[in-house]
C-alpha cells in the first residue's frame, strides 16, 4: 500500500500538489474548527471560523496588493507589470471581503435569533 501512494504521489506533479494543498486546507482549518466547536458548537463554531478565516485572507491579501514583489526589472525575461501582478490578489481580496461580510452577517443573525429565543 505503501508503494501504491508512492507511486500516485511521485507520477503526477499538479496531482501531489492539489493532494497535499486539500490535506493542508482540511488539517488547518479542520483543527481550528475542531477547538472551536468544542467550546461553542456547531453553528457558532462554523461562523467564528469562517469570519476569521475569511477576515484573515482579506487582509492578506490586500497586504499583497499594497505590497506586491518590487525592484528592478530586468531587461531580457517577459512577465507581469506591475499592475498585473495584483489582478489576482485584489479579486481575492474583493472575494475574501464578501464572504467575510457574509460570515459577520450569519454571525450577527445567529446572535439575534439566540436573544429573542432566551426572551
Amino acid at each position: 500500500m505503501r508503494e501504491f501512494f508512492r507511486a500516485i504521489l511521485s507520477a503526477n506533479l499538479l496531482f501531489t500538489g492539489i493532494v497535499i494543498t486539500i490535506a493542508a486546507v482540511l488539517t488547518f482549518y479542520g483543527t481550528i474548527y475542531l477547538l472551536t466547536y468544542t467550546n461553542l458548537g456547531k453553528r457558532l463554531g462554523i461562523l467564528v471560523v469562517g469570519a476569521g478565516t475569511f477576515g484573515w485572507m482579506t487582509i492578506n491579501s490586500i497586504l499583497f496588493v499594497m505590497y506586491a514583489p518590487r525592484g528592478p526589472r530586468p531587461v531580457n525575461i517577459d512577465g507581469l507589470n506591475a499592475f498585473e501582478i495584483r489582478i489576482v490578489p485584489g479579486a481575492f481580496a474583493i472575494a475574501s471581503a464578501i464572504l467575510f461580510t457574509m460570515f459577520l452577517v450569519a454571525l450577527h443573525r445567529y446572535e439575534t435569533d439566540q436573544e429573542h429565543a432566551e426572551t
